[in-house]
């Protein structure tokens, strides 16, 4: 009888680190929660992920059982999960609250650890018809998204610049002028004067440069909410949303008009239309800005509004 029971043993022993390898080599994570106490009651392979013990992790959480069920998902949720997740946590809480199995995608930390994007699989387990334990799988999807991140940066940005590129600058704009139609924007058309003479001049090392200079200037002057896009060679297209006037706009754009390259002073021609007042489609506006830019490129060195350059 002792052999018998050794020999089970023995085979639990194995194929619990068979589970444990396999958990490794997939970076995943497996835990129990007891619904009804409110208690974590298993974790493995926690450290793979977060660099933190599972018993580590079962100590943390363990004084939250005590707490009122309200107070213990914010507890819960506030040691593992990224604020700005909330909303999905508490949809995938109230999925197994109801009996039924989810998956979704979110930061995760533990035990203090650096927050990583995770995938998670949620079932409950049943008795009588109500959730009394829920089982998760936890896995490491950072490596994933960091390359999705990547290429979706890769698509959308200007490798040159590190702008918006011209494509993508577009379709943004469409979209705020469709959800924003309220507010007031303004679109912008600006290129170097003299560019090619420039280049021709100094060499396309220099033109690069420039190029480059302005782009960082235009990052440096305009916020992060508004669209920032090179729309080829020397020329930018700028869409500032919901700007606080002209006087702001003006002196937001003083200092493009003149830059600096190294010992090199440039300066830039700009066009600029305001939605809604010159135009209500991109198209229109990006018509009325070059007609404006044209006009500025006449004076060079200077900054002109459509409603002045139609006048």
């Amino acid at each position: 009888m002792q052999l018998h029971n050794t020999a089970d043993m023995d085979e639990i022993n194995l194929f619990k680190e068979r589970l444990t390898i396999a958990l490794k080599a997939a970076k995943i994570c497996v835990f129990e929660v007891d619904l009804a106490r409110q208690l974590y009651t298993f974790f493995e392979n926690a450290e793979d992920i977060f660099g933190v013990s599972d018993d580590v992790i079962l100590n943390d959480v363990w004084p939250y059982s005590k707490l009122n069920p309200e107070e213990y998902r914010l507890a819960v949720s506030n040691y593992f999960s990224h604020p700005d997740d909330e909303i999905i946590i508490e949809n995938a809480f109230n999925h197994i609250l109801r009996g039924k199995s989810i998956t979704y995608e979110a930061r995760m930390r533990a035990g203090g650890s650096d927050f990583i994007w995770c995938k998670i699989d949620v079932t409950p387990v049943l008795q009588e018809g109500k959730p009394v334990k829920m089982i998760g799988v936890i896995t490491d999807i950072s490596h994933m998204k960091n390359q999705n991140d990547l290429l979706k940066q890769k698509a959308t940005m200007d490798a040159f610049t590190g702008l918006h590129n011209k494509e993508y600058s577009i379709k943004r704009i469409k979209k705020f002028l469709c959800g924003e139609e309220h507010l007031n924007h303004a679109f912008v058309l600006l290129d170097i004067d003299n560019f090619k003479s420039y280049n021709d001049t100094y060499g396309h090392y220099e033109g690069d440069k420039a190029i480059k200079e302005l782009a960082a200037l235009v990052k440096k002057t305009f916020r992060a909410s508004d669209v920032l896009g090179r729309f080829g060679g020397d020329e930018f297209m700028i869409f500032i949303r919901d700007f606080p006037g002209r006087t702001w706009l003006c002196e937001k754009l003083k200092p493009i008009v003149r830059f600096e390259n190294g010992a090199n002073s440039l300066t830039t021609s700009i066009g600029i239309a305001i939605y809604p007042q010159n135009a209500t489609t991109f198209e229109d506006l990006f018509q009325k800005a070059d007609t404006a830019l044209y006009r500025s490129k006449v004076k060079r060195s200077s900054f002109t509004f459509f409603s002045e350059a139609d006048n």
